[in-house]
């Protein structure tokens, strides 16, 4: 059954489960870490209100295989909408994917997203208003819910207050301080917990076969698969460049070649390293090794606002493994 599929969160699980047997909140919000499976949950917690298998909704769960099942997983299914920055791009790029250029151009848009924006919650709350292609439960999963600009929470406020019936919001986020206290009152909170590293490994194992060491990529996740992901490609270029002093550029060379994914793997790189600089820091066995680190950390965090201000990605990531050779780190 599909929920069992959902590690390390079975406080959030068996309460969805259980609502999907008796009463189901107007909203939900899912709160924690990014990567923890929070939009994988929401998703679960769709098909089981929709399965069509009558053994599953007798426990509460999702066969998986079904047809409503099988168009959730794949994004088909209309009445289940998941409003992410993806999906947002796709609004504002106003093209059709059959277009000439269409995946460079949706990825440079999506490169832009930064903010939930209220048209976007204009778009999806019209959609609640529709009448049920399928005649069951309509599903709307906003991501990333604490970055709605404050106009966009407003609008979306009135209709999660009174959906209509069979309709159930769901807002994931990993800043709940920083989302309006009227979309939180209005909202069933469910924690979720940062993933351990087994976990972590099993799921860079099973899901990125080709992921560099997992077991190393899942110390540095924090927790989270999506930075477990990001941690096993910049181990990949870190480890893959030989050491010495030609390290810099060879790691530098490495990263993509597209800006946005070329700034994407320049943070990963950033993370990790500083991961390592703070173990150092805590290993250290003097204090003159300490105030190193401490130096290199700060370095390395203005290091990071730099690629994010649209610094070369390659040209931060030489300089910034170019003032590491004297810490001799160790990932």
């Amino acid at each position: 059954m599909p929920f069992a599929e959902i590690l390390n969160q079975s406080a959030a699980a068996a309460y969805l489960q259980k609502s999907v047997l008796g009463h189901v909140p107007q909203a939900l919000l899912f709160c924690g870490p990014s990567g923890v499976g929070k939009k994988k949950t929401a998703l679960e917690f769709a098909k089981a209100l929709n399965c069509l298998d009558a053994q599953a909704q007798q426990c509460g769960d999702a066969c998986g295989v079904c047809a409503h099942c099988r168009a959730i997983d794949n994004g088909t299914y209309p009445d289940v909408v998941v409003a992410d920055f993806l999906y947002q791009a796709r609004l504002e790029l106003k093209k059709e994917p059959v277009d000439k250029g269409y995946e460079e151009e949706l990825e440079k848009e999506l490169a832009k997203q930064q903010r939930i924006k209220v048209n976007t919650v204009r778009d999806i709350t019209a959609k609640s208003q529709q009448k049920s292609a399928a005649n069951g439960w309509k599903v709307f999963i906003v991501d990333e819910a604490q970055s709605m600009q404050a106009e966009a929470a407003n609008a979306l406020l009135k209709f999660i207050e009174e959906p209509p019936q069979k309709t159930v919001w769901i807002l994931l986020t990993d800043k709940k301080a920083a989302m309006l206290k009227t979309i939180l009152s209005r909202c069933q909170p469910l924690q979720f917990a940062p993933l351990p590293p087994q976990t972590l490994e099993q799921l860079l194992r099973q899901h990125y076969p080709d992921a560099a060491d997992p077991a190393l990529a899942a110390k540095y996740a924090q927790g989270s698969l999506t930075r477990a992901v990001a941690a096993a490609l910049a181990l990949e270029i870190l480890l893959a460049a030989p050491q010495g002093a030609a390290w810099p550029a060879a790691a530098a060379a490495a990263l993509p070649r597209t800006m946005a994914a070329a700034r994407q793997s320049a943070q990963a790189v950033l993370d990790v390293i500083m991961l390592a600089l703070h173990r150092a820091w805590t290993e250290a066995a003097d204090e003159q090794s300490r105030l190193a680190c401490q130096q290199a950390l700060k370095k390395l965090e203005n290091y990071k606002i730099a690629v994010a201000r649209n610094v070369s990605p390659a040209l931060t990531v030489e300089t910034a493994l170019m003032g590491l050779d004297k810490l001799h780190i160790q990932l």
